[in-house]
């Protein structure tokens, strides 16, 4: 059932007001239906300024995110908070009977995984993940080659993901720390194990091998965390795939993604697929003309709004919320960690004994 009634805005508080927190802003203020009615930032003096740009001259801000939840009257808060105050956040805001979007990763700890769900299934709200990435272009594209069957059955999808997480990157003071930012795999390698749990999502994952390692170049010696992490993760009925989060590389920001089946392949932006149409040349590659996922180094409002106009849909209409429900990241957060217990162990982990789904 629809859980927002028809003709009344949906009142949101966005919380944080960082990179995402001012791409949430804007993307929400520009939406028909949408009255932003609140703000937390961490420096509220500060951003006020910014704030009213992006959401209007009367919209409240507050230093502190129980405070706002208090003061203003909203049916749903976007949370893009630090990474540490995720969990008691998006706790405080289903406790509340709030819906809620929050930016990834849901937690930094497999216990604060299993309190979040538990409290998420308790207040019965519903609940969105931030994976705008897989609403457009080509990773969208990537995903529906598969839901299509252009590829047949996908045995080995390999998803790598570079970037360099240095000094020069906004995030840095923050990120580079286990603390907030947690580890290679929690700030950024949660974006390719989505994907890869989309791509294979009609079968469960029956055991994960990690490996990580870390540059020795100067520019990454601050990090707090192993910055490159390799996952090998094998499902229950023989396929197979391969994580990658690197953040101690010197390129610019890369995402690669490589998917065999049996009736074609598609790496990248290029496809060779027997059952897309006919004519196209058997052992050729036809160039997918889509916005590469390679420009979202840099965060702007357009990534966002397809994925808001579906989580809309969803309230309003009972529509269909694909790539970024609740459960789905849950299961992704499950098997990150079973990875992360591998790589610190240097053994293969089960993560149904690591960290039990639940019953």
């Amino acid at each position: 059932m629809p859980v927002l009634e028809q003709g009344r805005p949906l009142r949101v508080c966005i919380a944080g007001f960082g990179m995402a927190g001012r791409c949430h802003a804007e993307t929400w203020a520009g939406m028909d239906g949408v009255d932003v009615v609140g703000v937390h930032s961490l420096r509220p003096e500060t951003e006020a300024p910014a704030v009213a740009a992006a959401c209007g001259p009367d919209v409240p801000v507050f230093g502190s995110f129980a405070g706002m939840l208090d003061a203003v009257e909203c049916d749903f808060v976007s949370i893009c908070t630090l990474h540490d105050t995720h969990a008691a956040e998006i706790i405080e805001a289903v406790g509340r009977g709030l819906h809620v979007l929050l930016e990834k990763p849901i937690c930094l700890t497999p216990e604060d995984l299993i309190a979040v769900r538990k409290a998420v299934k308790a207040a019965g709200t519903r609940v969105f993940i931030g994976f705008q990435e897989f609403h457009y272009g080509q990773l969208q594209a990537t995903i529906e080659a598969v839901e299509k069957g252009y590829l047949g059955r996908v045995h080995l999808a390999e998803i790598e993901y570079f970037n360099g997480i240095n000094p020069s990157v906004q995030q840095y003071w923050w990120a580079r720390t286990k603390r907030v930012g947690g580890s290679s795999m929690l700030f950024c390698g949660c974006h390719p194990l989505m994907l890869l749990m989309n791509l294979m999502k009609d079968t469960r994952v029956a055991e994960v091998s990690a490996f990580s390692t870390h540059s020795s170049a100067r520019d990454f010696e601050a990090l707090e965390w192993q910055a490159t992490q390799v996952n090998l993760i094998r499902f229950e009925d023989g396929r197979i795939g391969k994580v990658t989060s690197c953040l101690d590389s010197l390129h610019p920001y890369y995402w690669r993604n490589s998917l065999i089946g049996d009736e074609g392949s598609l790496i990248d932006t290029r496809i060779l697929s027997r059952t897309m149409m006919q004519g196209l040349e058997p052992q050729g590659w036809t160039e997918l003309a889509t916005r590469s996922i390679n420009d979202a180094g840099v965060l702007s409002p357009d990534m966002f709004t397809p994925m808001f106009g579906r989580i809309l849909a969803n309230l309003r209409e009972d529509a269909p919320m694909p790539y970024s429900g609740f459960d789905a990241a849950w299961e992704m957060h499950r098997i990150l960690f079973a990875c992360e217990e591998a790589a610190r162990t240097g053994r293969p982990v089960v993560p149904d004994q690591y960290l039990a789904p639940p019953g």
